[in-house]
């Protein structure tokens, strides 16, 4: 499996660095894992078929993870998509995702191409293509949501990251998480990779939880530009930690073969 990383900024803008996507390749399918990043433009540039991605994983409604999610629909809508695409989704989130296609005149009728929209529902694994998902939830947004909540009632405070498995290899993406432990129940099966997020929490942290478990190889993103270029840094909290892996710290538009 080809893995891109797109973007790898956090949530602060970055005079270098896109924000939050990550491209899954495989000769039968193809998944992008949130849809901060000008994908589009990565798509074009790399002459990519209009029919890829197969599938999008929204984590939640930061703008750092969906900024580009309209124009990814409407650049594929011009480069004459035609397979459906699917849209894996917190439920609360799907009636907002519709109505600002509507609301930027991307209507269904225009597109050539279906959207099919699936609420992510934890507990509950999903298929589509030749991959497995399971949504993992987070607590990204608890603490928001325990001060603005009852204001903003139709606001959804879901995250969810996801659990890929691919020819029984499971790779897991961590999304936005508060702290660590968020990932516990993805680590109760060996992971071959994790795509992890690194600005919510003190790094030594989370080199301390996967010193517990069996993670073959991290691999960091979403993190802050103070630690552009701390590759060996972070190597060596690892080390201290007992985190044995395999840690690499993606550049945008990095690929690895996994």
């Amino acid at each position: 499996m080809r893995v891109t990383f797109l973007g790898t900024s956090d949530g602060h803008t970055s005079a270098t660095r896109g924000h939050s996507g990550i491209l899954l390749q495989t000769p039968e399918s193809s998944l992008l894992l949130d849809c901060g990043y000008n994908v589009p433009r990565y798509l074009l540039s790399h002459k990519l078929n209009p029919d890829v991605p197969e599938a999008v994983w929204i984590s939640h409604l930061h703008n750092d993870h969906i900024g580009q999610f309209g124009m990814l629909i409407q650049s594929l809508w011009l480069r004459a998509r035609s397979a459906p695409l699917h849209i894996f989704a917190p439920a609360a989130t799907i009636p907002f995702l519709r109505d600002s296609l509507e609301k930027c005149l991307l209507f269904s009728e225009l597109l050539g191409f279906s959207l099919e929209w699936h609420p992510v529902r934890p507990g509950r694994a999903v298929k589509i293509g030749v991959f497995q998902l399971d949504a993992v939830p987070t607590r990204h947004l608890a603490n928001l949501a325990s001060f603005f909540k009852k204001k903003y009632p139709r606001t959804s405070f879901d995250c969810y990251g996801v659990a890929v498995t691919y020819r029984k290899q499971r790779y897991v993406y961590s999304a936005d998480i508060e702290k660590p432990q968020d990932l516990r129940p993805a680590f109760k099966q060996p992971v071959h990779a994790l795509f992890c997020e690194l600005s919510h929490f003190p790094e030594r942290e989370l080199f301390k939880e996967l010193a517990a478990h069996s993670v073959r190889n991290l691999l960091l993103t979403h993190y802050p530009d103070h630690l552009q270029n701390k590759e060996a840094f972070l190597k060596a909290l690892a080390r201290e930690e007992k985190y044995r892996g395999k840690v690499v710290l993606m550049r945008d538009e990095k690929t690895v073969s996994l």
